[in-house]
């Protein structure tokens, strides 16, 4: 198999599983489909390279990361006498497939265009944002609200991940598709999509997103394309308001739930669903309580398991502390080190960046200090495969390879 088709049906492959995941086995923990095809993905891709997926620096990197990873949460196991053995051993397989589609994304960015990614992601984004439609559609306009019956909790691993998958396909099809009809209808419908689950993140990360390319795009065509998409949607969501009486509802819960902290309806507390109530939690009760080891090289990959007031929670919602309580002080400075790399590599090729990877960006690393869903089963992987191609940019923004010229 030629090298350019096995990256394309890989990545593919690797997509697909976005609208298509589902629960495949539960033992330890809940495997999902998009597990089992990351594993099968890997292999096959060692196999059909002839090993060439791990000779790359990165790829080295990344192994010699998770290995050390993979030592102090064995070590901490074992000082913990198993407490929590089973924890520890999800978050570990979590973490390897993260892993392993950064490995996969390293080798993508060697063989693929920016523009082949964008499309064959896009698709698999719209295809993935009608799956809540097919499989639970009297709960379309209710969902956000259903605690404990999300569908899409089962194939995304909540409303927010939703809404920020959706996220990264309106940014693919706002800065990358070119102008014209298809455009405007794809991003007016993945906008729509982003508010029915009521993600604040997601919604605030978008907007913040969209401003800050604005302003950093040299060219300021940004603002032009904002302002037309945006007239185009108070234009559909006035006449879904007026004649819908599903439209009046949902502006209700927006209102109440986006501009409830301004009106004074909800607490801070309230609008950070508990978040700082965490936060205080973690440091008071954990962190303060750690030994000079677990400060530098952290408690483990899945050590956070706390009950908060009654309710059991698995993550701080915060990717800075999520990071320095799991993996340690050093891990945590190698990546903020890693993010202002990225960004003052972006800052300096300002003229020559490509503005739908510097809007992933952005938006990626808003969302994470809100919601970590690089720790999500079913999506987090999609972190190192874009984490890879930030790192890999320059080589997947080439446009048509010499290599894809050839076949």
């Amino acid at each position: 198999m030629k090298t350019l088709s096995l990256t394309k049906f890989s990545l593919g492959f690797l997509l697909a599983s976005l609208p298509l995941n589902f629960m495949a086995a539960e033992s330890i923990g809940s495997v999902y489909l998009s597990t089992f095809i990351i594993f099968l993905n890997f292999l096959l891709v060692i196999l059909l390279s002839n090993g060439k997926v791990l000779t790359k620096k990165l790829a080295f990197i990344a192994s010699l990361v998770f290995l050390f990873f993979l030592g102090t949460t064995i070590l901490n196991s074992v000082l913990d006498k198993g407490l929590m053995i089973k924890e520890q051993l999800v978050f570990s397989i979590i973490h390897l497939q993260l892993t392993l589609v950064f490995i996969l994304g390293n080798y993508y960015s060697n063989h693929l265009s920016a523009a082949f990614f964008y499309r064959v992601l896009l698709i698999s984004i719209i295809l993935f944002s009608l799956r809540i439609f097919i499989d639970d559609l009297d709960k379309v306009f209710n969902f956000s609200s259903v605690r404990g019956l999300r569908v899409e909790a089962l194939f995304a691993g909540g409303a927010n991940n939703f809404a920020l998958i959706l996220g990264i396909g309106f940014i693919i099809s706002f800065f990358h598709l070119k102008k014209g009809l298809l455009k405007v209808i794809i991003c007016i419908y993945l906008a729509i999509a982003i508010v029915l689950p009521m993600s604040r993140g997601a919604l605030f990360g978008l907007v913040f997103t969209l401003f800050v390319v604005a302003i950093y795009d040299p060219k300021g065509k940004i603002l032009a394309s904002l302002l037309k998409v945006s007239f185009f949607l108070t234009v559909i969501g006035f006449v879904f308001l007026l004649y819908s009486d599903t439209g009046q509802a949902l502006a209700e819960q927006f209102s109440q739930r986006f501009l409830g902290l301004f009106t004074g309806e909800i607490s801070i507390e309230q609008a950070s669903s508990g978040r700082g109530l965490i936060l205080r939690d973690l440091y008071h009760n954990h962190l303060k309580n750690s030994s000079l080891f677990e400060i530098l090289f952290g408690h483990g990959m899945g050590s956070i398991n706390f009950m908060v007031s009654g309710s059991p929670y698995e993550s701080s919602h915060n990717i800075v502390l999520d990071v320095l309580y799991r993996n340690g002080l050093l891990a945590i400075i190698g990546f903020i080190a890693m993010f202002l790399f990225l960004f003052f590599s972006f800052v300096r090729k300002r003229k020559n960046t490509d503005l739908t990877l510097f809007a992933i960006f952005i938006f990626l690393h808003f969302e994470i200090l809100v919601n970590p869903f690089i720790y999500a089963a079913q999506t987090g992987w999609i972190y190192g495969l874009f984490l890879a191609i930030l790192l890999n940019r320059r080589k997947l923004s080439i446009g048509q390879s010499l290599k894809e010229m050839r076949v």
